[in-house]
């Protein structure tokens, strides 16, 4: 397949995505815009296929109109699935975009169904397989979930399809389910106050804080894939957040048999419905599973690239000058002394800020101990407000 050709095929699904999210909603503006999205990609599809098909070579496609790309996909011999529908799908686009009359939103869903069976179908035909079936993963940032997905579209290529299944809800995991994991408390015993490092530390932050407690684990926990434990109410606000259907994440979760590891060096635990297995391993669930978590995977990335910055943490590794000085509680040197500056620290400054009497000013310090336990997590940890010295640090 020419590049230009997989290039803008998977432009053309992207629009397709978005176009598909916006047709669903009952609100007559957003639907109007996914009705313009779909011919937006179902343009850059007939071109891309004109080209793979070698007709640019023979005849200049600039300037051709929506029905005469048609036209030309059926004098290569294509056949164009519901082009009547689509021809007058173009005809609303127009009205919409030019002169802004609003489209019924079941109008737009009828168009939208119709779009994407025509793709569908004049993809497999120019280039051998659908467009969901196009590496539509490579958009997602390098990464193990990135690499489990790729893994499960080779999968479903050799019509492995549980195997894919797995594959998926290894990156279903990494992306969305770990912060809930709450293996990490498995020695602590307390309630929800504990310094937020050491939270940060043993994973598990997003879970209810009562799940994160050595007694409630050994009472709760009967098999690896129980310490993923959801805050349902959470889930559904990042999901919001993100852009993406909470059901969609539902149904992920329900069609892929869980997945657990404890860190990336760890093997995983995976948990298989004897009595579904077979139901699920189908290349229809295969395949929808691999589209949606990709799909849902991209939207947690672009929205976190949306997102702009500094720098948060700078390196303090206990300058001489410091050591032996006492780290506050409060911002104000009459505040009571939480730890003593030592070597056998790493502290990082979060913040300098100006102490209560408006002329002493302190650095915002977290620390951990070098000595670590065998899990590799810090015995000791430190949090407080260290008095800058006037001049030279």
């Amino acid at each position: 397949m020419k590049q230009t050709t997989v290039d803008a095929l998977l432009i053309a699904r992207t629009l397709v995505e978005r176009a598909t999210d916006l047709s669903r909603s009952d609100d007559r503006h957003l639907a109007s815009a996914g009705l313009i999205l779909i011919q937006d990609a179902l343009e850059m599809a007939f071109y891309a296929l004109l080209i793979e098909l070698a007709v640019d070579e023979q005849k200049s496609l600039e300037g051709k109109s929506f029905d005469e790309l048609i036209g030309e996909l059926k004098k290569a011999g294509v056949t164009v699935p519901k082009s009547g529908t689509l021809k007058a799908l173009n005809k609303q686009r127009v009205l919409t975009k030019h002169y802004a009359q609003v489209a019924e939103p079941i109008t737009v869903r009828a168009y939208v169904d119709a779009a994407l069976q025509a793709l569908e179908s004049i993809a497999l035909s120019v280039i051998g397989r659908s467009l969901r079936d196009l590496f539509f993963a490579d958009f997602l940032k390098a990464g193990p979930a990135k690499d489990y997905l790729k893994k499960a579209e080779s999968l479903i290529s050799e019509k492995d399809f549980y195997a894919a299944l797995v594959e998926v809800r290894k990156a279903i995991f990494i992306e969305f389910e770990q912060p809930y994991c709450v293996n990490g408390w498995q020695d602590f015993e307390g309630g929800p106050e504990i310094n937020s490092l050491a939270a940060y530390s043993r994973g598990g932050w997003k879970a209810h804080y009562w799940t994160r407690d050595r007694k409630w684990i050994e009472k709760n926990v009967n098999e690896p894939t129980d310490f993923i434990q959801i805050d349902f109410e959470q889930w559904r606000i990042d999901a919001l957040e993100w852009g993406i259907h909470t059901a969609e994440l539902g149904n992920l979760r329900r069609l892929t048999p869980p997945v657990f590891r404890a860190d990336s060096n760890a093997a995983w635990a995976i948990k298989v419905n004897v009595s579904s297995e077979g139901e699920l391993g189908t290349e229809s669930n295969a395949k929808y599973c691999l589209d949606r978590a990709i799909a849902a995977i991209l939207k947690k990335q672009e929205h976190a690239d949306s997102h702009r910055s500094g720098a948060w943490y700078a390196p303090l590794d206990a300058p001489e000058s410091y050591e032996g000085h006492s780290l506050r509680k409060k911002a104000t040197s009459t505040s009571d002394v939480v730890h003593i500056i030592r070597n056998d620290y790493r502290y990082s400054i979060q913040e300098r800020v100006t102490g209560f009497d408006g002329q002493e000013m302190f650095y915002l310090i977290s620390g951990e101990s070098k000595e670590r336990t065998e899990d590799n997590i810090p015995k000791a940890w430190a949090h407080g407000y260290l008095q800058v010295e006037p001049g030279p640090a």
